[in-house]
């Protein structure tokens, strides 16, 4: 412990950015937290994580209904339970990922002063603040993205044979599926790119097949763990309801057999419509202020897992409409610059209206910025293709374009805050790609 203590003095002594920037991060967000925005961030879904720390505080998760995953109620419950020291936690998380952004950069050769001004501009967007205040995964999603993209982002992480690296990997992917199971693709992800750079049939027997070992325990572990408490399978009870959302649009046209979940289904949607909600969330509508599938007798964890069998179904008769739903609006809705708030929260009417004002600009420049991400990406992965090479730029537009797609496929909803922990991969991929064809360097001598 002690020599830890001195390396990490030894650290920021080497280096003054990483202090300034720690310094600066905390600063940022207290000083917002206690002039404007002094309390947490409460949401819907924020409450089925306190249960689940409630629940896990007591040592026994006999009963528990599945509707979590254990990651960020772990979090909760060394924060005691208490908002407040949640927030505090995701405050350092955010300041220490943006560390590991600062050393990234510098892996990809910008100079320190360079890396330390971009790392300042990424973090003065408002929705860092705002995700950090909020108990939600969000915060402490983006804190293990940003470890992990730190690590394999090494040219050299492809011929690495370090055992006790591939094991802290493993484990970092293991604690994103703990946080949201969605991460489960991730393992799979960064083996196949792995593969496709080696091309060697010893590759598939690699040490880097370890990469699986937590992410797997951690999904099917869990997954055992909601089977002995809910008799279902699952990474979590909602899954069913989840993929339901992403039949709002065709809902109608289920089998006969699912009709008894089609009819209220559809009826709750036209209604959602008309009174301008939001339409994705008609299911739960349905199933909540209609009480719509009451007279079933089902508890939420069957009819969830009814709703799973009904959208499998609607989805297989609807190859088309499903098609056109992830692609036009579901995957469309994860490039959306992402921010939550809650009004009340705000000690003064002005400093509302101010912060509204500011993200508007903010989210300007980021919708710009995501336009120029695809421009690049696009030139990224047909110079990839041609020249028959797996490269660390092309590593990072998957790290953005896999689970864009692979959420739109699950869930339809919330998709813009599905963005929020790979938004800095965009900005770093747009860097690296000026920064390898030399385009950046010219812009340096310009200014010279």
């Amino acid at each position: 412990m002690i020599n830890l203590i001195k390396n990490i003095k030894s650290l920021f002594v080497k280096d003054k950015n990483l202090l300034y920037l720690l310094l600066i991060g905390l600063a940022f967000r207290f000083v917002l937290l206690l002039v404007f925005y002094p309390h947490a961030s409460w949401f819907p879904d924020s409450g089925s994580y306190h249960n689940l720390a409630k629940k896990m505080a007591t040592g026994s998760l006999e009963g528990y209904t599945g509707e979590r995953s254990p990651g960020y109620p772990l979090l909760l419950l060394f924060a005691f339970g208490k908002a407040g020291i949640a927030v505090m936690y995701q405050f350092l998380l955010g300041v220490l990922g943006s560390l590991f952004w600062y050393k990234t950069l510098i892996g990809f050769k910008f100079t320190k002063k360079e890396s330390f001004y971009v790392v300042l501009f990424l973090q003065s967007f408002l929705n860092v603040f705002f995700y950090d205040t909020a108990i939600l995964v969000e915060s402490i999603s983006l804190f293990f993205v940003s470890v992990l993209v730190y690590f394999i982002s090494k040219p050299a992480y492809a011929y690495n044979q370090n055992i006790k690296k591939e094991f802290l990997l493993s484990a970092i992917l293991g604690m994103l599926v703990l946080v949201k199971p969605f991460f489960a693709y991730l393992p799979f992800l960064i083996f196949g790119l792995f593969v496709l750079k080696r091309c060697s049939f010893k590759t598939y027997l690699s040490r880097k097949l370890i990469l699986f070992v937590f992410p797997l325990l951690a999904y099917f572990g869990w997954s055992y763990v909601n089977k002995l408490n809910t008799g279902y399978f699952v990474s979590t009870t909602f899954l069913g309801l989840n993929l339901s959302q992403n039949c709002v649009y065709f809902a109608e046209d289920a089998p006969e057999a699912y009709q008894w979940i089609a009819k209220p289904y559809v009826k709750h949607r036209e209604e959602t419509i008309q009174g301008k909600r939001d339409v994705a969330m008609s299911i739960w509508i349905a199933y909540g202020e209609g009480q719509a599938f009451e007279s079933y007798g089902l508890s939420f964890i069957d009819l969830s897992h009814e709703l799973g069998e009904f959208a499998k179904a609607t989805i297989m008769a609807n190859p088309k409409a499903y098609a056109k739903q992830v692609l036009t609006r579901s995957w469309i809705d994860f490039w959306e610059p992402s921010i939550l708030w809650v009004d009340s929260n705000f000690r003064f009417p002005w400093a509302h209206k101010m912060v509204a004002n500011i993200w508007s600009v903010q989210k300007t420049i980021f919708f710009l910025l995501t336009m120029l991400f695809f421009l690049i990406s696009l030139i990224i992965i047909l110079k990839s293709i041609y020249n028959r090479k797996v490269g660390v730029d092309l590593l990072l537009v998957c790290l953005v374009f896999a689970p864009s797609f692979l959420q739109a496929m699950v869930v339809y909803g919330t998709n813009s805050r599905y963005s929020y922990p790979f938004d800095f991969i965009m900005i770093f991929t747009i860097l690296f790609f000026l920064k390898e064809r030399g385009i950046w360097d010219k812009f340096r001598l310009l200014k010279k």
